[in-house]
């Protein structure tokens, strides 16, 4: 009797770190796609639920997954050093439902596992790498139309961020150093732009100046507003380091870009005023489209989900230039704008059954004024400190609003995300505990 109940306790010992590590393995999946902290969390403690666990306590780094699973007076710690999230919109989505509409029985570890086996096969990435290229160069395009470039400096735009996405993922995927992967294709991108720009016959200042939207598709904007997202909650072990990572990743990319401009001579972008005529407003949609229709791709989104975040965001930034025209103070504008897509992105993400981060961040985006951070860098690089600060003072704020609205958004429309409502362990799901 004696041994055999120690090869009994033994097995139950075993096969409990086997479940350990197959909610671990979940977690670990869903933070090297790039989703925020909050969905890392619940998506754990879904699957410790459904594995018999009593209880669960998870943290959240920017590379670092740490899970302790009880059950009864046993527990297992389990931890996991991770590659830095990158983001991958499909394997969101397809792990998000999965956690949503599968989890709601008691499964085994072997039943999870084949099912995290098959999201780990879905072909990555979902776009080829010439798509992938010509997506980074209309959001880049579309920047350069919404921020006042001519048509010509646009399509010159589209050319050089597409060579330079091009090779931003021919060095990624050979697993180079991602601050090198980012001076590199910023360096790429610009020289390029700057080049082609001295082949066209009397280039203007606007035109040679447009090559700081040649560089913007390297803006890390969904881990720096999922970044604000993990803040918001004070998920400061997750939100710190990724947003430290995301300004790392924009200090560098501005550095270089710097560095050659202040070479070549290059001008700063002029401020040009737009006029709220019809024309605008309908040449301001179609960028807005395809700049986030592109950033979504970019983000490895499904076609899908490309299209709801680019009508999304197409939306919510004519209303935002419109509140502008009608005088509306810029931070506020930018407030509302990001409060519309978190509250119609809540509708789309539960009527289309997509996770609301992979519309709603592609639709913001968009909204990131870059031509101000590249301001901001060159004055301070010039020696203009005030006009420096003040431009860093102008972007700071506007991603502080622009992150505010989706999060007073979350806010009205996630009850669960509001008060916080843990996942319960002492709810009965269908089936057999294992």
């Amino acid at each position: 009797m004696r041994i055999d109940h120690t090869h009994h306790g033994s097995d139950e010992h075993f096969g409990m770190g086997v479940e350990a590590s197959t909610a671990l393995r979940f977690g670990s999946m869903l933070l090297t796609s790039g989703a925020p902290a909050y969905r890392v969390i619940r998506a754990v403690k879904r699957c410790a639920r459904a594995l018999g666990f009593d209880h669960a306590d998870v943290i959240v780094g920017l590379d670092t997954l740490t899970c302790t699973f009880h059950r009864g007076e046993r527990f297992r710690t389990l931890a996991a050093v991770l590659p830095v999230p990158g983001v991958n919109a499909s394997r969101i989505e397809a792990l998000e439902n999965f956690s949503r509409h599968e989890l709601h029985h008691y499964a085994t570890a072997e039943e999870v596992n084949a099912l995290l086996d098959d999201i780990e096969h879905i072909h990555t990435p979902r776009w080829s790498p010439l798509v992938a290229s010509l997506a980074a160069g209309l959001a880049c395009g579309g920047f350069a139309i919404l921020n006042r470039f001519s048509l010509l400096t646009a399509v010159l735009v589209v050319i050089a961020a597409g060579v330079g996405q091009f090779v931003r993922q021919r060095l990624a995927h050979k697993r180079f150093l991602q601050l090198g992967v980012v001076m590199i294709a910023g360096a790429v991108s610009t020289i390029l732009f700057l080049l082609l720009s001295l082949l066209v016959p009397g280039a203007d200042t606007q035109l040679s100046a447009g090559f700081v939207a040649a560089i913007l598709y390297l803006i890390p904007g969904f881990p720096l507003f999922v970044a604000l997202n993990d803040l918001s909650r004070f998920d400061f072990s997750a939100g710190i380091p990724r947003l430290f990572y995301a300004l790392e990743v924009i200090v560098a990319m501005m550095l270089t870009v710097a560095v050659i401009a202040m070479i070549t001579n290059a001008p700063p972008p002029p401020h040009i005023a737009a006029e709220p005529e019809l024309g605008f407003y309908l040449a301001a949609a179609v960028a807005s489209f395809f700049s986030i229709g592109g950033f979504a791709i970019i983000f490895n989104a499904s076609r899908r989900m490309a299209l709801l975040a680019a009508t999304l965001g197409t939306v919510a930034n004519i209303l935002r230039l419109v509140l502008l025209h009608a005088d509306m103070r810029y931070f506020l504008a930018c407030f509302l704008g990001t409060l519309t897509i978190g509250i119609l992105g809540r509708w789309l993400g539960q009527h289309f059954h997509v996770p609301r981060s992979t519309v709603t961040i592609p639709a913001t985006v968009v909204m990131i004024p870059g031509t101000t951070i590249y301001a901001a860098m060159q004055e301070l690089t010039s020696g203009d400190v005030t006009g420096g600060i003040s431009a860093t003072t102008e972007v700071v704020l506007a991603v502080l609003f622009l992150s505010g609205g989706l999060t007073v958004a979350r806010l009205i429309t996630d009850r669960n995300w509001a008060f916080q409502h843990h996942i319960d362990f002492r709810e009965n799901l269908g089936g057999t505990p294992g």
